[in-house]
């Protein structure tokens, strides 16, 4: 007698994902299409075809499935970026080389957007705290292995060295990070979401043209007024800065 439980798939063993995955992925597909508010654990366990107290064993509830998925979603995005810089011209020193491939990251990052709109907003609705973006989850990491963010700071790194610099503020890919952030969100869901494509193909070209000829930022002039904390001036490495 067969000793298969009911919430085993029928699929050979050498091809069945195990189950956190599948559940992992179905939730996906329907975040994909919908959004985060279209995932239901029902729904996920029925496309799934497992049970409630099979699901329950690997996520307590829909919450710790949604983590899951944000950062299933965040790995996506790095592997996005990590294509876009393996198709991008490699890395030779100069100035212009490290600004083309940084030009490539934040161009992925937008693509990935603006293109996926459901899985892009599901990479925002976990509390991940701001030491993640350094150290992310296995999850986040991408098949390339590492995460979205780390991938953005090693290319600011080739951009400090192709300018002779000799160190990145930890702050400068943040404000990458937040403007290109804030440029998607414009368009998904503020003013920019009525633009025709050629419009804010335009308006994403200068926001990108503009960040990748600012960094590094030391050259910015401080606002009158305004006096630097110690820590601001303190020389650190990114991760330290968190």
């Amino acid at each position: 007698m067969s000793t298969r439980s009911a919430d085993e798939s029928v699929e050979p063993a050498a091809t069945r994902k195990p189950l956190a995955d599948r559940l992992v992925h179905e939730a996906v597909d329907l975040v994909r299409t919908g959004g985060p508010g279209a995932m239901s654990l029902r729904e996920v366990q029925r496309r799934a075809g497992v049970s409630p107290a099979a699901a329950y064993r690997h996520f307590r509830d829909r919450d710790a499935l949604l983590l899951a998925v944000a950062q299933e979603c965040a790995g996506m995005l790095a592997d996005h970026i990590a294509a876009a810089l393996e198709d991008a011209p490699p890395f030779t020193g100069e100035p212009a080389s490290a600004r083309g491939r940084l030009l490539a990251v934040g161009a992925a990052y937008l693509d990935f957007a603006t293109g996926n709109p459901g899985l892009y907003r599901a990479i925002f609705i976990s509390d991940e705290q701001i030491d993640e973006l350094t150290a992310p989850s296995q999850r986040a990491q991408g098949g390339a292995g590492d995460g979205g963010y780390n991938l953005l700071v090693s290319t600011l790194q080739d951009v400090v060295s192709a300018t002779g610099g000799t160190q990145l503020n930890p702050w400068d890919p943040l404000t990458v990070w937040a403007t290109c952030h804030g440029l998607a969100m414009l368009r998904l869901d503020a003013a920019l979401r009525v633009l025709p494509e050629e419009a804010f193909a335009q308006a994403r070209d200068r926001v990108l043209a503009t960040i990748t000829a600012a960094v590094p930022l030391e050259s910015l002039s401080r606002p009158a007024g305004v006096v630097a904390s110690e820590s601001q001036d303190r020389p650190h490495s990114h991760r330290e800065a968190f």
